[in-house]
């Protein structure tokens, strides 16, 4: 499924389930509680994720079980960046790709770097 699928499949669902937000609507300027409220629920279900690697990293839950919580945590993230991206008129995939351009030029140089050779100052 391409991802303007899973966008749309989001937008769906968000006209099919108001409540306090207009959930669908395009975030705007002259109402940004929206934007708010999704960068909120979007640091809270990242904290949720980072919890569950917690409990991981203390020994409290089994590698296992970890792997088993991570799939609805990582959805959650995902749903909150595509409500984002959509209702503030962010093409998502485009992003990604602009943004992947960038760093492979970024460590392409960084790679470079370490690969020249080492003089010393005399």
């Amino acid at each position: 499924m391409e991802l303007s699928e899973l966008v749309a499949l989001q937008q769906k669902f968000d006209e099919n389930h108001s409540l306090a937000f207009d959930w669908s609507q395009p975030i705007t300027d002259g109402d940004p509680r929206t934007l708010v409220h999704i960068a909120l629920a979007l640091a809270g279900e990242v904290g949720e994720l980072a919890n569950v690697v917690k409990k991981y990293d203390r020994g409290d839950i089994p590698f296992d079980d970890t792997l088993k919580l991570l799939p609805d945590e990582l959805a959650d993230i995902f749903i909150y960046l595509i409500k984002l991206s959509y209702q503030t008129g962010i093409d998502l995939e485009s992003a990604f790709l602009n943004k992947l351009d960038v760093n492979e030029k970024r460590f392409a140089n960084a790679l470079k770097q370490t690969e020249a050779p080492h003089t010393t100052c005399q």
